[in-house]
């Protein structure tokens, strides 16, 4: 019992002695001793440790006035935002999330130089990484004039489509994939074959599809889906053969639709123009089958394809009223697609 009472006595006495430790001013340079030398700093971060070493509800206001009377040139007041926020994690460790947010804040109002400055590229991340799109076009325009870069193309190029200006979005998606290229810039690609199919440039449109095929011959673009990347084969070798088929180049119009079906298979508007190709070509009988699969598909275009395939027929067979070998190509045609 008496040893018990002794260690509690000297318990108490080391808190009370941490404590007056704590609640001390800051320790004053002795004659001939710098205000800014290491001396001193050893014993304010001695006596600063004390403060931290107190319960948590008392570090704090210890420490504000502690610094409050801290010389301006010793040299622990270069590292007493770290000692501050070392007292804001713990905070934050003891789930008093409100007391190290305003800890924080305060910190920023005591060291406003310790603050760094928001350069023009950090404002746009910010921005853009908070999905304030209208804000991050605004600083994006800005600082392109200023500096263009890839990055921040990427970044307006991919606000402007979250904002619908699809122009704009077009604009710098350009700007972009000129110097990231379709390996690195697939998404811009793609974006742009698409937006120019849509506004009928299927020049332009064909042009992009063709950067994205050279590009990836082999495997899709890294973190592509299968089925997406065959959706974008199949519309890309579909449109450069519509464009084949406008400039009048039916073979090659042929190949590319051929190609397409690889992708969209049981496409009856591909059957459809390679049939026209073929006719353009006077090739009768591949037109013919090429009209036959596409009727025996039963889709929208199907009807003009069974009318062309009689067409053909009736011109190549006149002296005959029956239908009867239109039939047996579409029985063929119907073997054939299964």
């Amino acid at each position: 019992m008496k040893l018990f009472c002794r260690n509690s006595i000297w318990l108490t006495v080391l808190v009370c002695l941490a404590s007056t430790l704590a609640a001390q001013d800051p320790t004053s340079a002795p004659a001939g001793i710098p205000i800014e030398s290491d001396w001193l700093y050893r014993q304010h971060y001695a006596q600063i440790q004390q403060i931290l070493s107190l319960p948590l509800s008392e570090r704090e206001a210890r420490l504000t006035s502690y610094n409050s009377k801290l010389p301006s040139k010793a040299k622990a007041n270069q590292f007493m935002p770290n000692f501050f926020g070392q007292i804001a994690k713990d905070y934050q460790a003891a789930g008093q999330a409100a007391k190290s947010d305003a800890l924080k804040k305060k910190i920023v109002k005591l060291f406003p130089s310790v603050v760094p400055k928001v350069t023009p590229e950090q404002e746009l991340q910010i921005a853009y990484q908070q999905k304030n799109y209208t804000k991050a076009t605004q600083l994006g325009e800005k600082l392109y004039a200023s500096k263009p870069t890839a990055a921040t193309a990427s970044i307006l190029a991919y606000s402007y489509m979250n904002t619908k200006n699809t122009v704009k979005a077009a604009e710098y998606s350009e700007k972009a994939l000129s110097t990231l290229g379709a390996k690195a810039g697939s998404f811009y690609a793609l974006y742009l074959a698409e937006y120019y199919t849509g506004r009928q440039d299927i020049a332009k449109a064909v042009y992009y599809y063709d950067q994205l095929i050279r590009s990836f011959p082999n495997s899709a673009p890294p973190g592509w889906q299968g089925d997406r990347w065959a959706a974008t084969l199949g519309q890309a070798h579909s449109l450069k053969a519509t464009d084949a088929y406008m400039r009048q180049k039916y073979a090659d119009a042929i190949s590319s639709y051929y190609e397409s079906l690889k992708y969209i298979p049981k496409n009856e508007q591909a059957y459809l123009f390679i049939g026209l190709s073929h006719w353009k070509e006077k090739e009768f009988d591949q037109a013919m089958g090429a009209f036959a699969l596409a009727s025996v598909l039963n889709k929208p275009g199907s009807v003009k394809a069974r009318d062309y395939l009689e067409q053909i027929f009736k011109a190549r067979n006149p002296d005959s009223n029956a239908l009867d070998g239109v039939e047996a190509i579409l029985d063929q045609a119907r073997a054939a697609i299964q």
